[in-house]
């Protein structure tokens, strides 16, 4: 299993136990946590609502991503927490 660099607290952690935030090569839409048939730039992030707040605020997805991030999908991600 590939490891991933959180976001928002910079641990690296299994692919799996992380949310993929991807915007797509062909029609740069942002998606969370795409199946594998999609390709283009992803950035991960904890199950942590720290870790999440942390990567919105400093704009780190945005940056990683290249692209602004909708508001509708930021809460859509607030409501992937664990805690």
């Amino acid at each position: 299993m590939p490891l991933r660099k959180c976001a928002g607290c910079g641990n690296i952690k299994r692919s799996s136990q992380m949310i993929r935030i991807m915007k797509t090569h062909d029609k740069h839409e942002i998606l969370i946590n795409p199946d594998s048939r999609h390709f283009g730039r992803s950035s991960y992030l904890c199950y942590n609502k720290e870790c999440i707040q942390n990567a919105i605020k400093r704009k780190r997805i945005s940056k990683s991503l290249k692209a602004e991030i909708p508001t509708d999908i930021v809460e859509k991600i607030n409501t992937l927490t664990e805690n």
